[in-house]
Order: C-alpha cells, then sequence, then structure tokens
C-alpha cells in the first residue's frame, strides 16, 4: 500500500476561509446535519441525569449512566473504525442517524410507560453511544474529501464552533425544558434530530462521501486483516506514536481534572449548581472562541509549535485556578482552558486529518481515540482519591506543573511533532 508522503510545503499558501467551506453545498449539509443532532445530544444529557436523579436520589447511577455513555469509544470506537474504512460512508452514516433516533425514541416510550428500570436504561445509554461511534469518526473521515486542504482548519473549526455553540445553549435550554416539561419531551427532540440528520445526509451526492479506493487491494481483506492494517499504520508512523504518547499522558492529568471541575466548584471556590454551570458555560464560550481563532489563522506550518505551547498554558492555567480559588479567576480561567483547549485539539484533528490516508482515517482516528481515551477512567478514580487526600486545590497545582512537565519533556525528544505542520 503506498501511503501518503510526510512532507509539508512550507512555501506560502492561502489561509482557511468559513466563507468558502459554507458555500460548499456537501459541506454545509453535513455541517447542519451536526449542528441540529449535536444540539439534541446537551438537552438530552440533561434530560437522562434528571430522570436518573428524580428516579434514584443517587450521584452514584448518575455515574454510571456516565461511564456508559464513556465505553462505546473504548470498546466499540476501533471496531466502527474498520466499517467506516470499507463500507460506503454515506450509507454508514444515514444508518447510524436512523439507529440513533429509534434507540432515543425507545428510550422515551418506556419511560412514559414505566418499563424503563435502570439496568434497561444503562444498556439503552450504552446502545445510543455505541450508534454514535459510527457517526463522529466518520464525519472526521469525510471531511478532507468535501473541501481543501487549506480549508480543513475552518471546516473542523465551524465543526467545533456548533458544538461548543450547542453545549453552551444546550444546558441551560435543556435545564429549563425539563423543568418546564419534564424528561420526556426533550429526549423526543433528541430523536427528531438524528431524523434532521438523516435528511441532511440524504441530500448529499452518494459519490462525495464515498470511501477512498486503495491503490492495491490488502494481503488479508477480513475484519480483522483491516483493523491490524490500522494498528500497522499508527506504528510505523513516528508521529502518530509521538501524538499517542503525548496525548496519553496530557489527557491522563487533564482527565483528572475534569472529574474534580463540579468538586472545585463546590469546596474550593464555595459555589452551588448554578457556579458550576457557570464554569462549564464559561468553558464553553473560551472553546467557541478558540475554535474561531483555529478556523480562521492559517497556522498549518507552526502545528507543532501551536500544540506544544498550547498544552503548556492549559498546565498554566490549570494551576492558577488550584492557586487562586476565587469566583472571578476560576470563570476566566475556565474560559481560557476552554479556549486553548480548542487551540490545541482542533489543529491535531487536522493534522491527522491531511496526514493520514483517506482509506485508513476511519480505523487511524478511531483506534487512536480509544488508545487516549482508555486512560480517562483510571483518572478519573486516582484523582477523586488524590483529592481526598490533599485538597482539590492542590490537585489542579499539582496537575497542571505534571502537564507543563511532560510537555516540556516531549517538546525535546519529540522532533517530528514538534516541527510537524500539513
Amino acid at each position: 500500500m503506498a501511503y501518503m508522503s510526510a512532507e509539508v510545503n512550507n512555501g506560502p499558501s492561502e489561509g482557511p476561509s468559513l466563507r468558502r467551506v459554507l458555500w460548499n453545498r456537501p459541506f454545509a449539509l453535513l455541517w447542519l446535519s451536526q449542528l441540529v443532532s449535536n444540539s439534541g445530544d446537551y438537552v438530552f444529557d440533561v434530560a437522562i441525569v434528571w430522570l436518573v436523579l428524580r428516579a434514584t436520589s443517587s450521584p452514584f447511577y448518575v455515574g454510571l449512566v456516565l461511564a456508559a455513555s464513556l465505553l462505546p469509544g473504548v470498546l466499540v470506537g476501533p471496531i466502527a473504525g474498520v466499517f467506516i474504512d470499507k463500507l460506503n460512508r454515506r450509507s454508514l452514516m444515514l444508518a447510524s442517524n436512523a439507529f440513533q433516533a429509534a434507540v432515543s425514541f425507545g428510550i422515551a416510550l418506556l419511560y412514559v410507560a414505566g418499563l424503563l428500570p435502570m439496568w434497561a436504561l444503562l444498556i439503552l445509554i450504552f446502545t445510543l453511544n455505541a450508534g454514535a461511534q459510527f457517526i463522529r469518526p466518520t464525519v472526521t473521515a469525510v471531511i478532507p474529501a468535501l473541501v481543501k486542504r487549506t480549508d480543513l482548519p475552518a471546516a473542523n473549526g465551524l465543526i467545533s464552533m456548533s458544538s461548543s455553540l450547542n453545549q453552551f445553549a444546550g444546558y441551560g435550554l435543556g435545564g429549563l425544558a425539563v423543568l418546564l416539561f419534564g424528561p420526556t419531551l426533550p429526549i423526543y427532540y433528541d430523536a427528531a434530530t438524528f431524523a434532521f440528520a438523516f435528511a441532511m445526509v440524504s441530500l448529499i451526492a452518494p459519490g462525495r462521501l464515498a470511501t477512498p479506493s486503495q491503490d492495491s487491494q490488502p494481503e488479508d481483506d477480513s475484519f480483522l486483516g483491516r483493523f491490524k492494517e490500522g494498528l500497522r499504520y499508527i506504528a510505523s508512523s513516528r508521529l502518530l506514536l509521538e501524538i499517542l504518547v503525548l496525548a496519553l499522558v496530557v489527557n491522563f492529568f487533564g482527565a483528572g481534572v475534569g472529574a474534580l471541575f463540579g468538586p472545585y466548584a463546590s469546596l474550593a471556590i464555595h459555589g452551588d449548581a448554578f457556579v458550576f454551570g457557570a464554569l462549564s458555560a464559561a468553558s464553553a464560550l473560551g472553546l467557541l472562541v478558540g475554535s474561531v481563532t483555529v478556523a480562521k489563522v492559517n497556522m498549518r506550518n507552526h502545528v507543532g509549535h501551536v500544540l506544544f505551547g498550547g498544552i503548556v498554558a492549559i498546565g498554566i492555567v490549570t494551576m492558577v485556578m488550584g492557586a487562586f480559588t476565587f469566583l472571578s479567576v476560576a470563570l476566566a480561567m475556565s474560559a481560557l482552558l476552554g479556549f486553548f483547549e480548542g487551540l490545541v485539539n482542533l489543529p491535531l484533528q487536522v493534522l491527522i486529518q491531511a496526514r493520514v490516508p483517506g482509506n485508513l482515517l476511519g480505523r487511524v482516528a478511531t483506534s487512536l481515540g480509544a488508545m487516549v481515551t482508555a486512560a480517562t477512567p483510571v483518572s478519573s478514580a486516582i484523582s477523586g482519591g488524590v483529592a481526598s487526600s490533599l485538597s482539590v486545590a492542590e490537585v489542579f497545582v499539582i496537575y497542571g506543573g505534571l502537564i507543563i512537565v511532560a510537555t516540556g519533556v516531549s517538546a525535546l525528544f519529540f522532533k517530528d511533532l514538534r516541527r510537524t505542520g500539513y
């Protein structure tokens, strides 16, 4: 198999254009499908948490629901990647949206009928998010086929901006909708958004979302053979291995900080649920600004420097949050965390899209995601234990410092990543 060259053109190039990608009809339809579908996801999250709390009054069961929603990324994601690179991606998105619409609708119907015990809800939440594993990576995989390489930051930034806006508004509006109408109507809305996404994707010409052809037929065309091919590509790429190691270490401490965001709002700055919501909204607003920055600024030849600089900034901001536990500081730092998260994650996503061959992109993206996500539950458990011995604020200072140290060491040894671009 012939793989894409890792060479980067360092010559002058035109910058990304939001206007250009929005005038691209296939991408605009894909973006609309994600914009509406994503809005339903956040409203659904609020409705399910409230449903579980009303039924059990137990944070433990809320945690189980969160675990059920995260596990598919680790267990199903890599499997989905094989199908994303083998089947027609348009057909796969249509089937996945229809499947998720049916599951969401089923959850609402069972709840209204009083036939939704906790074990059944956990299975359905896992099933719903298993279906999502065939949508999100597919969107990532098809974007390079819909827009020019120079517009990859704008296209990914636009989708990230939409997600940030939905997150900012969805939690508040979702809470209001649950308060006024109960959890059933918001869950029906989520099902309707999947139906809308199905309609938008169906308007895209089949050929625009087809899986790119391979230069040669793989030696082993079985499921396992294709899965191993994706892993071999990761193992053969020094750049991807450097990304994997850095992401594992940084995400370990970052996930620990994220797991303590609620306790930080309560114990460190002595706030209530509204304060926690305000911190989450500030982070979403920062992510929106970061997404706009990536979408409009041409940084294709400086991706490595942006990545390392952004991660160091995340470490510094985390330390400041732990050192100065005032609401005003916490809100400002939450916004900065979101901003630098966008400044780091979006160029990294664009880099993977630009460097990995299209016919391997589904497998590589999902396998990398699963490897990185696997550390998240462990980190959450450990950070909770550490915070019980120390304080939440002290954990923020320690983890922020460790992020800075890990990034500095990586910058010294990971030359390919430091110098990379697309």
